[in-house]
């Protein structure tokens, strides 16, 4: 998955029009001439940056003229101290852009870097993880692109590109077998067909109908296993529900084909980014020295 400007310009104008409302109050009445000035964002923490490019359309969107250089790229591994972007722009730029830059870049840094120690964590399993599609309305694409940049695989995007049969569903249609009976009579035939499965019952009906993917909905690592040996190769097998640290290696050592993670799009932790006209402030830097010296 790739983004370019087209598809990001809408949300980072989005966001601006947030931000700036009727215009800049304080900002806005210091500039005077409003000469060009540098400065530069960085970070002050341990992550895997993502969403350079929406700090930088961000930039040229208030000030065209105005000159970025990237000093790393999305998926790098950075460090306190780190500069990710040197910036000459006019002076009411910086007051303008600062805020809606930096959440562009610490919000999608966080998944990435969440999304990076997972895959750290079962990288000796043949496992595939991906995300789901909790979390940001209208803002999914952009999440599932710092997924991919943390290292992770993308389930689906939407209700278009997948069959995957959920509990509502199977209420709706009287169970397994005439959810399936129809959705074969009736969807293309280029589609795969994936199951949500909450028990071993449920398991053994969709393999009888013939369905390409099981989902193990919330279940425990014993019934996973039983799963596991109900499918014999038959299909493809996926994990999901509440999986976090704690539980996914086991999960992964099992031999599931995919995993399905929720948390790494809902719960995030920012990676923390700023932006310094001129030099690093000297509180930014005592925060820097204490964290390269804890490390």
């Amino acid at each position: 998955m790739q983004l370019n400007r087209f598809m990001i310009r809408p949300l980072v104008e989005q966001g601006l029009r947030e931000e700036l409302g009727m215009g800049d109050t304080t900002g806005g009445f210091l500039v005077g001439d409003d000469p060009v000035q540098t400065g530069q964002i960085y970070v002050k923490g341990h992550g895997v940056v993502c969403g350079l490019l929406f700090a930088d359309e961000t930039i040229k969107q208030v000030d065209p003229e105005a000159e970025v250089e990237h000093l790393v790229k999305d998926g790098d591994t950075v460090e306190p101290g780190t500069v990710l972007l040197r910036i000459k722009a006019r002076a009411s730029c910086f007051f303008m852009i600062e805020r809606a830059a930096l959440d562009w870049i610490q919000q999608l840094s966080g998944i990435a870097t969440r999304t990076r120690r997972y895959v750290e964590l079962v990288q000796h399993t043949k496992v595939r993880l991906t995300d789901t599609r909790k979390g940001w309305p209208g803002l999914r694409m952009v999440q599932k692109y710092a997924v991919r940049v943390g290292g992770a695989n993308n389930h689906i995007f939407n209700l278009t590109n997948c069959i995957l049969v959920k509990d509502n569903h199977l209420k709706i249609a009287g169970g397994i077998r005439p959810a399936i009976e129809i959705l074969r009579a009736r969807a293309q035939h280029t589609f795969k067909i994936e199951v949500e499965c909450e028990t071993l019952e449920m398991v053994q009906e969709a393999l009888d109908c013939g369905v390409e993917i099981i989902m193990f909905d919330n279940m425990d690592l014993e019934e996973m296993r039983e799963g596991l040996k109900l499918v014999g190769g038959r299909a493809m097998t996926e994990a999901s529900g509440g999986i976090n640290e704690s539980s996914i290696v086991p999960i992964a050592e099992l031999g599931v084909d995919v995993i399905s993670i929720g948390e790494i799009t809902h719960t995030v932790r920012a990676l923390d980014v700023s932006l310094d006209v001129q030099d690093i402030k000297p509180s930014a830097l005592r925060t820097i020295g204490r964290l390269k010296a804890a490390q």
